[in-house]
């Protein structure tokens, strides 16, 4: 990759789609979560696209299109705690849709790394739960790290270094306070 204009704007809006994403990862509800991760996926097309990185391209649209429906059916229906039959069909279309890019766009088998990230990344986000998303954050951030290296983004892996590192101080967040509510609720009782 040349040190070209198209490769420095690259560079310039991956960061700009990490910060957006770390910040996703510091995110206290589900809401604010999607919002931000529609505008880090936004990004990341434009990012892979100037890359010339078709499969990760193809998985973020894929990411964008099943966060708009997500944010429409939290709207819709709410904050729900369950899952419906829905939300099943949804997850099914959503991990087809990756499969079918998959096969089309195969670059190789360290492509396949955006594969993994996309459908774990997608997993996290449909399980309506915060802490599974932050956790789940942590293998996504490193196959993302992987793939950014085989596609030669310097900033990629530099910024996936850095969402690492939100996922997992994410995560302990979360779970200590789910420790600390619940030694709450036990003392008033």
């Amino acid at each position: 990759m040349s040190g070209g204009f198209t490769y420095i704007l690259s560079q310039i809006l991956t960061v700009v789609e990490y910060g957006l994403l770390g910040l996703s990862y510091l995110a206290k509800n589900r809401k604010a979560v999607v919002v931000l991760d529609i505008a880090s996926m936004a990004t990341g097309i434009v990012v892979f696209l100037l890359l010339g990185a078709d499969l990760g391209m193809a998985m973020s649209v894929v990411v964008l299109v099943a966060n708009f429906y997500y944010l429409w059916d939290e709207h819709k229906h709410g904050k729900q705690k369950r899952y419906f039959v829905r939300d099943y069909v949804v997850l099914a279309v959503v991990l087809l849709a990756i499969l079918v890019l998959a096969i089309l766009t195969y670059d190789g088998p360290l492509s396949l790394l955006s594969v993994a990230a996309t459908t774990l990344y997608e997993i996290s986000i449909w399980q309506k739960s915060t802490k599974i998303y932050k956790f789940l954050g942590i293998p996504v951030a490193g196959c993302w790290m992987a793939y950014n290296g085989a596609v030669r983004s310097i900033f990629g892996v530099i910024c996936e270094l850095g969402m690492l590192s939100a996922a997992i101080y994410g995560y302990a967040v979360e779970v200590r306070g789910k420790r600390k509510k619940g030694a709450g609720k036990k003392r008033r009782v």
